[in-house]
C-alpha cells in the first residue's frame, strides 16, 4: 500500500444529514470539512462565596452549537460526494430557506465512515449563507444550535 492510499484509508469521512418533520425531507450534504466539529455542551456551574469557604453549584448543560463551511456543487458530481448527495446546490439553498421560514426545527445527523452515528441532534439553523463561485458551484457557511423540545 502506498503512502497516499494509507492516508486516505485512515481518514474518517463524515456524512452529514439534515432532515425535518420526522424525515419528511432529508438532505445529505455533498461536502463537509475534514476537521468536522463535534460539540460538547458547556455546563453552567456557579460559585458562591460563603462566610468561611466558597461553594460550587453544578449547573445545567448548555446548548451545543457548531458552524462550518463547505461546497454545494451545481450540475456536477465530485469524487468526495456521498452517493445520496444531490448535484443541485440550489436545492439545498431552497431546503434551508423554506424550512427556516416555516420556523420548523431541523435534525442534524453525523455518521462516521463506518456508519456509526456520532451526533443526532435537533437544531435551529441560525445562519446559512451561500455564495456563488466562479465555476457556478456554491460555497456555503452554516451555523446551528441545539434545539430542545419543551415537554
Amino acid at each position: 500500500m502506498s503512502r497516499g492510499s494509507e492516508r486516505r484509508a485512515s481518514t474518517i469521512a463524515y456524512k452529514v444529514i439534515f432532515s425535518v418533520n420526522n424525515n419528511e425531507e432529508v438532505y445529505t450534504l455533498p461536502h463537509v470539512p475534514v476537521d468536522f466539529p463535534l460539540p460538547q455542551p458547556a455546563q453552567h456551574n456557579e460559585t458562591y462565596e460563603g462566610l468561611s469557604y466558597d461553594y460550587r453549584r453544578i449547573g445545567t448543560l448548555g446548548l451545543r452549537a457548531l458552524s462550518w463551511s463547505g461546497l454545494l456543487p451545481v450540475g456536477r458530481r465530485y469524487p468526495f460526494m456521498p452517493p445520496e448527495a444531490l448535484e443541485d446546490g440550489w436545492a439545498y439553498v431552497s431546503f434551508f430557506e423554506r424550512w427556516r421560514d416555516r420556523k420548523v426545527p431541523f435534525r442534524v445527523i453525523v455518521l462516521d465512515s463506518d456508519g456509526v452515528c456520532r451526533l443526532n441532534m435537533p437544531c435551529t439553523v441560525d445562519s446559512f449563507e451561500p455564495s456563488v463561485r466562479r465555476n457556478g458551484d456554491l460555497n456555503y457557511s452554516i451555523a446551528i444550535t441545539e434545539y430542545r423540545f419543551v415537554v
